[in-house]
Order: structure tokens, then sequence, then C-alpha cells
């Protein structure tokens, strides 16, 4: 598969990557699972939960049995009323008991590797380097105690090691202008059909997008990439609309689009969750599962920010200050 030509795809993969990594509990669990398939394509192992014995301390196997991945996915919803005292104690005392019963379930490994996205207090720092000085120093047994820290870690152990092909298969839906078909425009705007406005609520033109429109919004980095892509695809949208039988059918979908964005902001102020429920209303839930559907997505939403009213357009004498690397929201 053919990267971006933007450089800025591994800034869009490492968002994706960030957003899983804050996911709670089995979900995290799951995503690291999924990094570590694609980490050791030819011998990882997950071990299913059996009896009494469970998975046996280990949430994966590789490397002809020498390494044993732990994983803890920390409880991450809000609301909840665990002080973070205890749930440093938490971490600390799964990270005892996971190495403990490896120890006694699998006695050919000389690397143990603990993986999670849980804030690491003082309590689990002293139990990690008392568990590194403790190991690595056994005669009959060195072992070699590591922690991954999600999200950093994981991406610079593992995630930014991967393939394009791997990362395209565990985060899929990159921008690539390459991977949109005709077909997916045409369905996405026809999508924007339903509950069309009346011919008074039709602008009279499109209007032309400032050059600093996008940092204006604070629209993130990773969605700017994906316009910036999308927008690769503005001459075939444009033909697709010359080709039709309306005159007024690009200003109908665009007052379509326009009041997508209203109940887009109604619901969020944040940039990118804005943008993100756009993205979902066009192209539905899981859109990123299809590469070719996740770049339709990101090319209508693109021909539309540029070409009609939604986001805000900055004043004429604006001098963008903003940071577009730093937008993170």
């Amino acid at each position: 598969m053919t990267p971006m030509i933007d450089p800025a795809w591994k800034h869009w993969y490492r968002s994706q990557h960030n957003d899983r990594c804050h996911r709670s509990g089995d979900r995290f669990e799951q995503y690291v699972s999924d990094i570590l398939l694609r980490l050791h394509p030819d011998d990882f192992i997950n071990p299913d939960p059996m009896g009494t014995d469970g998975d046996g301390g280990c949430d994966g196997i590789a490397e002809g049995g020498t390494l044993i991945y732990a994983c803890y996915g920390a409880d991450l919803r809000r609301g909840l009323d665990t002080t973070t005292t205890t749930k440093d104690s938490r971490t600390a005392a799964k990270i005892t008991s996971d190495l403990k019963r490896a120890l006694t379930q699998w006695p050919d490994f000389n690397t143990w590797r603990f993986v999670t996205n849980a804030s690491i207090g003082p309590t689990t720092t002293r139990t990690i380097v008392d568990l590194q000085n403790k190991h690595k120093s056994n005669p009959n047994h060195p072992i070699k105690v590591e922690l991954w820290r999600a999200p950093d870690d994981l991406w610079l152990h593992a995630v930014g090691h991967l393939t394009i092909d791997q990362l395209d298969s565990l985060i899929p839906g990159a921008p690539r202008a390459q991977d949109v078909e005709l077909n997916d425009l045409v369905e996405l705007i026809d999508r924007l059909t339903d509950n069309a406005p009346s011919p008074t609520q039709i602008q009279d033109h499109i209007k032309v997008v400032p050059r600093t429109k996008m940092d204006f919004n604070q629209i993130p980095q990773r969605n700017q990439v994906e316009f910036n892509e999308g927008r690769l695809q503005a001459t075939r949208i444009d033909n697709w609309f010359a080709e039709q039988s309306s005159p007024d059918l690009r200003d109908t979908k665009a007052s379509r689009f326009g009041e997508i964005y209203e109940q887009a902001k109604a619901a969020t102020t944040v940039p990118s969750e804005i943008v993100e429920v756009i993205y979902t209303a066009v192209g539905g839930e899981g859109f990123r599962h299809s590469s070719s559907l996740a770049n339709a997505v990101y090319a209508v939403t693109a021909y539309f920010f540029d070409s009609c009213d939604i986001f805000e357009e900055p004043p004429a004498d604006h001098d963008t200050g903003i940071d577009a690397n730093d937008s993170s929201n």
C-alpha cells in the first residue's frame, strides 16, 4: 500500500493510537493484543483463560516462550469514586500478582513486560524498581522486568515499528486520496438529501474558504491531514455536480451539510469532536473500517468545509498565531 503524500500520516496514526490507549479495561487490552499480534507475527500467542489457572498471568507469549506480556487496562471512566492512591495500589498489586503467577506457569521466559494505560504513581514505581532489582540478579532465573506505558512507550517500542500494511489493518481509515472511489462520493452526497431544506433556505452561492480557516477554528492536525487529502478529490466532486440535471443541487447539498454542522456544534464545542460528529453523520458508525469509505468521508467533509458555511470564518484582518500541531482537541 502506498504511503500518503503528506508525511503527516505518522501524526494521524499516532493520534488514533492515543485515542485507543484511552479505552478502559478489556477494550484497551484487546487493542494491545492486536498490536502484539502484528509486532510478533510469527509466534505470538495470547492464552485463553482456563480453570483455576486463568491465563497463567500471561496476556501474550512470544519469541519462543522467552518473552511474556502482561496487560492491564485501567478503568478510565469518569465519575468513579476510587482515589488516586487506591488506583496506584491496585496497579502495583496487579504487577506483583501477574509476575508471581507467570513465574509458576512459564519456566522459560527471561523478559517480562507489563503494558498498561494506568497512571504510575509512587507505589507502582517502587514496586517496579524492586522487582527489577530482585529478578535481574537472580542467579537461578534472571529476568528482565519492563514497564510499557500507554500511549508513549507502546508507540515507541511497538506501533511505531509496524509496516504501513500492518498499521492499516490495526487502525483502518488513514487518509489516502487513491483509496477514494467515485461511487462512494455519490453515495455520500446522496445521503445529504434526507430532510433537505426548502429552496428559501438555500444560500445564493458557496463561499470560498479563507486560508486561515482551519487554524482559526483550531482544527486538530490529524483532521487537517484528512481534509488536505480530501481536497484532492474536489475536482471530481465538482465534475459530478456539473453532470447532474438540477442546477441547484450543489447549493442544496451545501445547505444540508450546514445543518449537520449546526447539529454537531450544538452537541459539543470541542473542534475534534465536532469533526467526528460530522464524519459519523456522513459515513455512519464504523466508517473508518473501510478505507475507501473513510476517505470519501474526508473528501466530502473537506469539500463543504471549503465551500459552504461550516465552522467559523476568520475576520478579514485575522493573522493566525495558532500552531496547528498543538491543536489536539
